[in-house]
């Protein structure tokens, strides 16, 4: 699809929005996959002044539902053959939709208003049900233009875009190619690591976003020599902080032009590391960009000095607001002009980041903190194990008791033993899972996400 295409598309598109009653500030629920289509009724939303709710088209229904019930779109257009429930009307993507915009005239009118709503951005949801902002069209322009700081402008680009749409750093980042009138290459977001290659030789890819998951099965596979991706010119992984050795392992084996990004849904992309500073400081996710501002506090909320542990706050233009009246709001991370997003971290004299984990995943026993991603990666130093999940569970004993429960995936033969005695040499033992499980493959989300509700749905099953 050319731009010229597309802009024809979208504006047929916003013209039969428009016709079945769609106008400024009237809400549009989406549950679409991941193709052009998908694209152009964003940027018809858009255009007739609508307010886009994405859903993600893989969530459980009742998900699904419970969004669509809470938030009341106005009208939900959905993918062909998805079922929505609620009782909002519904268009589908199919012969009818085509049709339609076939016969419908192009939207002339813009919005006027860069502080109009634009979008309510939910979470990722991985750790409960998901929470929603509201994001004007300056904080859409805004958290895409941050990534746009960040990318080589020396030639036009050829994006491949792996991550879901649904999902606010693939979707923003596609906002930003297609500022820059560069080339997006959509391509659905569950693959394998050898698709991803196919596809980036077969496209010319020069950049490219992923998530620690792939990441991990790039660095596990063998026979290549010199980087992976020799011609790609950014590559960043997002979702979740890799393992040290990993960043240097991604720099060797994959492009000297790798880079991990850390952000959140409500403000967009808030530090990268770049290659350069990945091998003096590995376990740091960078610094801030220029339109962000963070700080770290202690539990009065007054800030703490370098190098000290606490509460992670961060401002800027592209913070977007949070909705009321509703139990999908995140209002109590938002305060005095501060986003809270929910990390335990702190800050070097440099401005350097370095994230010690989630507070709402913080476990507590007999009075001691326990930070799952410090024995994840206790977990992870072991040469059999390629990823970890940690999480307490209530004893089937003592329901005011936790009891730490690991689960991994390994690539050679292990048993839980050796693993526990592994941990025993690295870990005080408290922080000593009481049971290590080793299953195929741990549960993701459509973004390649580790899914700890779903896994702690399996724990509790066991």
């Amino acid at each position: 699809m050319t731009y010229a295409e597309l802009a024809d598309r979208v504006l047929r598109a916003a013209g039969y929005l428009a016709e079945v009653g769609i106008g400024q500030g009237d809400s549009v629920g989406l549950c679409l996959k991941d193709d052009c289509e998908h694209l152009v009724v964003l940027l018809a939303i858009a255009r007739v002044g609508g307010i886009a709710i994405e859903l993600d088209w893989r969530a459980r229904p009742t998900e699904r539902t419970r969004v669509v019930n809470e938030l009341v779109p106005k009208l939900v257009i959905v993918a062909s053959g998805i079922d929505i429930g609620g009782s909002c009307p519904k268009i589908a993507l199919d012969d009818a939709w085509n049709a339609a915009l076939e016969r419908a005239q192009h939207a002339v009118d813009l919005p006027l208003d860069w502080h109009a709503p634009a979008a309510l951005l939910g979470s990722s949801g991985t750790t409960g049900i998901p929470k929603f902002t509201m994001a004007t069209h300056l904080h859409l322009f805004l958290q895409a233009a941050a990534y746009l700081e960040m990318l080589p402008a020396t030639r036009r680009h050829r994006y491949l875009q792996t991550f879901p749409l649904y999902f606010s750093s693939g979707r923003k980042l596609c906002f930003a190619f297609l500022m820059r009138g560069d080339t997006v290459i959509l391509y659905p977001s569950l693959f394998s690591a050898a698709e991803f290659i196919e596809t980036v030789s077969r496209f010319d890819v020069t950049t490219g976003l992923i998530a620690p998951s792939l990441v991990r099965q790039f660095l596990q596979m063998t026979g290549h020599r010199g980087p992976l991706f020799p011609s790609i010119e950014f590559l960043i992984s997002v979702g979740a902080p890799l393992f040290p050795e990993e960043k240097s392992e991604a720099l060797r084996q994959l492009t000297p032009k790798f880079y991990e990004g850390y952000g959140a849904t409500a403000i967009g992309l808030i530090s990268l590391l770049r290659p350069g500073d990945m091998a003096e400081r590995p376990t740091s996710v960078g610094r801030p960009h220029a339109l962000i501002d963070f700080e770290v506090v202690d539990e009065d909320e007054r800030p703490i000095g370098p190098d000290v542990s606490g509460r992670l706050r961060c401002r800027g233009p592209a913070l977007t607001s949070p909705i009321v009246g509703s139990g999908l709001s995140s209002a109590e991370d938002f305060r005095n002009g501060w986003y809270y997003p929910g990390e335990l971290a702190s800050i070097d004299s440099l401005g350097f980041l370095y994230l010690k984990g989630r507070i709402s995943e913080v476990i507590y026993r007999g009075g001691a903190k326990i930070f799952p991603a410090e024995v994840e990666a206790v977990l992870h130093a072991h040469d059999a194990v390629i990823e970890s999940a940690v999480l307490a569970i209530r004893s089937s004993g003592n329901e005011n008791e936790q009891v730490l429960v690991a689960y991994v995936t390994c690539g050679r033969s292990v048993t839980a033993g050796e693993l526990i005695a592994h941990c025993r040499t690295h870990l005080t033992a408290f922080k000593i899972p009481r049971q290590i499980n080793i299953i195929s493959a741990l549960p993701k989300n459509s973004s390649g996400k580790i899914d700890k509700v779903a896994l702690r749905l399996l724990a509790e099953s066991q």
